[in-house]
């Protein structure tokens, strides 16, 4: 493993399950030493530009708006922790399926976009940096396989890659890398997409951009086993993307269920859900199931030599009345037809009753402390 090895906790939904009332986590019980006592150096923060309908009701998914980030940021440095921050560039969740321009961005056209988009990201870092915190690692975009700030960044429409798409995006990302690098220079810039194990969409993808003249530090990569191949194909792209762009490679998200079934929570991933691909993934949703593919996860990062891994919502438990998304939250991203609740519960890397699963524990071990 590098010697500087990124070892990173997304876990942006904390603060909101502790202004809930999380309670399993009780007396003098510190998280983030917990973690940092496990070898984690970083946390990953995402952003929401305005989580909130227009009657002011919250969309859930821990309403993180900028003051709720700031806040706890705050918190994870004071404790010796590293800081990532994920911009959305989204009032609510965004991904390769949905990347919906902020409500009160959404009246203007390209060349407003790219000065907003500019002027918003360096704002928000002058206020991260006048709050007396700095940032390690930025992400400009979550989750951009399809573009960002829908209808005009969208790069394809089903199979069909839409005409200028790539270059809008290209210069959405360099104007936001570029007032990133003002306010934080030493600060490495992440361009991160989905699907980790697709190996012509990572070389077809990074090309254009490069030809584009974006200018970024890591290439970051999504991989959930369920959806996004197997290890092998993990383990292939990694080692193209490391030969085709000589960029530095992370894994930003990542997880792995430890059971079946929380209390009748409606889960994202379980047995009953999995796309039958013979025999993958090949590991059982029990602890030792979880644990013996974050070591076979980890044994690949070592392999190949990258540098960094972050696991997504370890931490997001189930707790009564928090979800996801709120019946607001889902009306702004158009998924009303899903259900509220935790659908992540599963693969958290602690029990319901708040004690350390197996797989946090590797990490541990990896770090040396």
């Amino acid at each position: 493993m590098k010697k500087n090895f990124v070892v990173g906790m997304d876990i942006s939904s904390f603060p909101s399950l502790e202004k809930q009332g999380l309670t399993v986590f009780k007396g003098d019980y510190d998280l983030l030493k917990v973690l940092k006592a496990h070898g984690v150096t970083h946390i990953r923060l995402r952003l929401f530009v305005d989580p909130y309908s227009e009657s002011r009701e919250p969309y859930g998914g821990g309403n993180n708006d900028l003051e709720t980030t700031i806040k706890f940021a705050k918190r994870v440095q004071n404790g010796g922790l590293k800081l990532l921050l994920d911009f959305h560039y989204s009032d609510f969740w965004a991904d390769p399926g949905k990347q919906f321009t902020p409500k009160s961005w959404a009246k203007f056209n390209f060349i407003q976009l790219v000065n907003i988009i500019y002027n918003y990201t360096k704002q928000v870092l002058l206020t991260f940096k006048i709050e007396g915190i700095d940032l390690d690692l930025i992400q400009t975009g979550n989750e951009i396989t399809n573009g960002m700030l829908w209808p005009v960044g969208k790069l394809y429409e089903g199979s069909k890659e839409i005409e200028g798409g790539f270059e809008r995006v290209a210069e959405f990302l360099s104007k936001a890398i570029y007032a990133s690098k003002e306010i934080y220079p030493h600060a490495k810039n992440i361009i991160h997409l989905d699907r980790g194990g697709d190996m012509n969409l990572y070389q077809t993808w990074f090309k254009k951009i490069n030809q584009l003249g974006v200018i970024y530090d890591i290439i970051g990569l999504s991989y959930y086993p369920y959806w996004h191949g197997s290890l092998e194909d993990l383990k292939a792209n990694i080692l193209q993307i490391k030969k085709s762009f000589s960029k530095e490679v992370m894994i930003m998200e990542t997880s792995y269920a430890y059971t079946d079934n929380i209390d009748g929570s409606p889960l994202v991933m379980t047995t009953d859900k999995l796309v039958k691909k013979q025999d993958w993934p090949p590991y059982p949703f029990t602890l030792d199931g979880q644990k013996a593919f974050l070591s076979d996860l980890l044994n690949l990062a070592k392999e190949t030599e990258i540098d960094g891994l972050f696991y997504w919502e370890p931490v997001w438990l189930k707790l009564p009345g928090d979800t996801w998304a709120t019946k607001a939250g889902r009306e702004y991203i158009k998924e009303t037809h899903k259900t509220d609740g935790n659908e992540w519960a599963n693969q958290a890397l602690f029990t319901q009753q708040g004690e350390v699963n197996p797989a946090l524990k590797l990490f541990k071990d990896l770090k040396g402390v």
